[in-house]
C-alpha cells in the first residue's frame, strides 16, 4: 500500500475540485514508450491511489501491434498475471484538452510489493541514481521530431521542405495549440521549427534534472498525439516513415553537475575538462550497443544516411551535424554533450538511461576519445560505421558486458526478447528483410506497425 503525504493528498484534491476532474488516466510507458493504463473515475481515485491498480503484465511483452513476445519474463511466463500501477502524485495534472480529465503517471511492483525493473521509469530511476551515488546530478532534454499527417490518408498535408522557414510553424493551427497545451502540462517548450520533410517538425524543451526529463518526454509524445487527433491530424514520431524524406531523430542533450558545478566547464581555465572528453569516449565506445536502445526499431536504422543531417558514423566534433555527438558552442553552465544518434520511435527513458550509463563509464574508465571530426563525416570512407540493423545492435548490446550489466537482468531479458521478437516479425512480413532494397524502401508493413503507435 502507497503511503500519501498529507501535503500530495492536499494538492491533488484541490485540483480535482477545482477543475471538476471526472475521470483520472493512471499511465505508465511500456518497453516501446507506448503510455499503457486504466482510466478510474474520480470517486475510486484515492482507493486506487492507495492500494494500487492492477494491470496486466503483458505490457512488458507487447510490441507495437501488441502480439506477445515470448521469453521475457513477462506474459506467459507469470502465467498473465497482474501487476500493481502505484501512482506518483508529483506527475498528476490536468489535461488542459480534454475537459474533465486528469493523468497521473505510475510505477509498477509485483504483488509482493518487489519493484519491476522491466519498468521504463525504473531503469531510468536506477541510473539517475547511479549517478547521484557518485555526487552527479544529470541534466538532460530529448529533441523528438515529428511528422504531422493527414489522419484518414497518412501523407502529409502540403509538401516541399520548407527547413526552418518562419511562416511554415503557422500553416497548422495544431503547433500553437501544442505549444500552449504541452506548457500546461507541465513542460518547458522553447523552440518549434519545420524541418527536413514536408510537414515534418521539431519542438526543443528547458532541460531537467534527473528521471522529470524522461517523464517530460513521455508526456510529450504520449499528448502531443492526442491534440493532434483533434485537428484531424496523425502525428508520429515513426523514425523513417518515408523512404525519400527525412527521417525523424531525437537528439539527446546531457550535462553533470557536481553541487552547483558543471563538471564539463573549468571555470578557472575557461576551458573544457577531462571528464567532457572522457564522456564523449564513454559514448562512442558503446555507440553500437547504446544503438539498440537509441534505434530501436527495424525500420530506425534507415535514418542513418550520409548528406542526411543524420550521422552515418560513430564520430564527434565541434558544431559539426554530420557526426555521432556533436559539442555546441555554449560554454559554462551551458556547456553540455548532444547525442544524435537517438531516433524519433525511442522510448525517452530508455534513451535517456543508455547515454547515462555510457558517459558515467567513459568518466569512470577514463576513455580518451579521437580527435574531433573537423570535416564533414560525409566525405570519407573509413570511418567506423554505425550498425546497419536492430540485430546488429541488439548482438553488440548483449555483448558489450559493461553497457548490459549497468542493467538489471530482468529489464535485459524482457527488453532483448522483446526486440528478437520484433526482428522476427518483420523477417517473416517482408520478403526481402535485410537486402539493399529493404534499406532503401520503407513498406506498408513497417508503416502499420510504427506510424500509429511511435
Amino acid at each position: 500500500m502507497a503511503v500519501i503525504s498529507e501535503t500530495d493528498r492536499d494538492v491533488v484534491q484541490g485540483l480535482l475540485e477545482e477543475h471538476a476532474i471526472e475521470l483520472v488516466r493512471l499511465e505508465t510507458p511500456d518497453l516501446n514508450g507506448v503510455s499503457r493504463g486504466k482510466t478510474v473515475t474520480t470517486d475510486h481515485f484515492w482507493s486506487f491511489a492507495e492500494s494500487g491498480l492492477a494491470l496486466v503484465s503483458d505490457i512488458y511483452c507487447w510490441d507495437h501491434d501488441c502480439w506477445v513476445a515470448t521469453g521475457t519474463g513477462f506474459g506467459e511466463d507469470l502465467t498473465f498475471a497482474d501487476l500493481s500501477m502505484q501512482p506518483d502524485l508529483s506527475t498528476f495534472v490536468v489535461l488542459p484538452h480534454v475537459d474533465g480529465q486528469a493523468r497521473v503517471i505510475c510505477d509498477t511492483y509485483y504483488s509482493d510489493g518487489r519493484p519491476v525493473e522491466a519498468s521504463p521509469r525504473r531503469v531510468l530511476r536506477r541510473q539517475v541514481d547511479a549517478a547521484a551515488e557518485q555526487g552527479l546530478t544529470a541534466r538532460m532534454q530529448a529533441e523528438y521530431e515529428f511528422y504531422l499527417l493527414d489522419g484518414e490518408t497518412g501523407q502529409p498535408p502540403f509538401g516541399g521542405t520548407p527547413i526552418t522557414t518562419t511562416l511554415t510553424n503557422q500553416r497548422l493551427p495544431v503547433l500553437q495549440q501544442l505549444a500552449r497545451d504541452l506548457r500546461a502540462l507541465g513542460l518547458s517548450p522553447r523552440t518549434l521549427n519545420h524541418e527536413w520533410g514536408p510537414t515534418q517538425y521539431e519542438l526543443t524543451f528547458d532541460a531537467v534534472e534527473g528521471l522529470a526529463a524522461g517523464d517530460d518526454n513521455f508526456t510529450y509524445k504520449t499528448y502531443a498525439k492526442e491534440i493532434a487527433s483533434q485537428h484531424g491530424l496523425l502525428l508520429s514520431f515513426m523514425t523513417k516513415p518515408f523512404a525519400g524524406l527525412s527521417g525523424s531523430s531525437s537528439h539527446l542533450h546531457l550535462s553533470l553537475f557536481e553541487g552547483g558545478r558543471n563538471i564539463f566547464w573549468d571555470a578557472d581555465q575557461n576551458e573544457l575538462t577531462q571528464e567532457f572528453h572522457w564522456a564523449i569516449g564513454g559514448l562512442l565506445e558503446h555507440a553500437p550497443g547504446l544503438n539498440a536502445l537509441l534505434g530501436p526499431t527495424v525500420n530506425c536504422a534507415k535514418r542513418y544516411r550520409k548528406g542526411t543531417y543524420a550521422p552515418a558514423s560513430i564520430t564527434w566534433g565541434f558544431e559539426n551535424r554530420s557526426v555521432a555527438v556533436r559539442v555546441k558552442a555554449g560554454r559554462g553552465d551551458h556547456t553540455h554533450i548532444e547525442n544524435r544518434l537517438g531516433s524519433g520511435a525511442s522510448n525517452p527513458y530508455l534513451a535517456l538511461a543508455a547515454m547515462l550509463v555510457a558517459v558515467l563509464d567513459g568518466i569512470r574508465r577514463r576513455i580518451e576519445p579521437p580527435e574531433p571530426m573537423a570535416t564533414s563525416a560525409y566525405q570519407l570512407d573509413d570511418l567506423d560505421l554505425l550498425p546497419a540493423t536492430l540485430e546488429e545492435s541488439l548482438d553488440a548490446f548483449e555483448s558489450d558486458e559493461t553497457i548490459r550489466d549497468a542493467f538489471h537482468p530482468e529489464f535485459v531479458k524482457a527488453f532483448l526478447a522483446l526486440k528478437r521478437h520484433e526482428v522476427k516479425k518483420a523477417r517473416e512480413a517482408v520478403p526481402g528483410y535485410g537486402s539493399g532494397e529493404w534499406h532503401d524502401e520503407v513498406t506498408d508493413w513497417e508503416r502499420g506497425q510504427f506510424l500509429f503507435l511511435s
